[in-house]
């Protein structure tokens, strides 16, 4: 459904490399970079029926033994269930090192996850937040994708 579409905002993020995203509300903590092949600019064209492949930079703030991924769509103001692929859910399971991290350790968080929407041709509004241990937030950035 279009919890799959949301796996696929988490592909956006970034600063100075990767695709620039939007900054969630709260100034939670931004990524370093977020790459989405095939993605350079927003809204990303994301085709449905696929699969959707990302990567996510951040380094969080904090130590923690623990990451989990959310996600939250939005179509015009609602927001959309979404439930994130228990493939995704733990992060610790889909970075490049292992659980625990120190403070401002840099990870690269990689996934894909299958886009089955039941609407094509819009243009959803994605937030993804990686939270640590006690619900602290370690990285949040959102994108618009149009599902193709």
């Amino acid at each position: 459904m279009l919890r799959q579409t949301v796996a696929l905002v988490l592909v956006f993020s970034a600063v100075a490399q990767g695709l620039q995203v939007l900054q969630c509300s709260n100034n939670r903590p931004a990524p370093q970079e977020v790459v989405i092949p095939g993605c350079t600019n927003l809204p990303c064209p994301v085709p449905n029926q696929s699969d959707f492949n990302f990567s996510v930079r951040f380094a969080p703030s904090f130590p923690t033994n623990s990451l989990t991924v959310d996600v939250r769509a939005s179509l015009l103001g609602l927001f959309l269930p979404y439930e994130v692929p228990d493939h995704l859910r733990n992060g610790c399971n889909n970075i490049d090192t292992s659980c625990p991290l120190t403070a401002g350790q840099s990870v690269t968080l990689s996934g894909n996850a299958p886009v089955e929407a039941p609407l094509t041709g819009v243009t959803v509004t994605m937030e993804f937040e990686i939270t640590g241990d006690g619900g602290q937030v370690a990285v949040c950035f959102a994108a618009t994708v149009t599902i193709l």
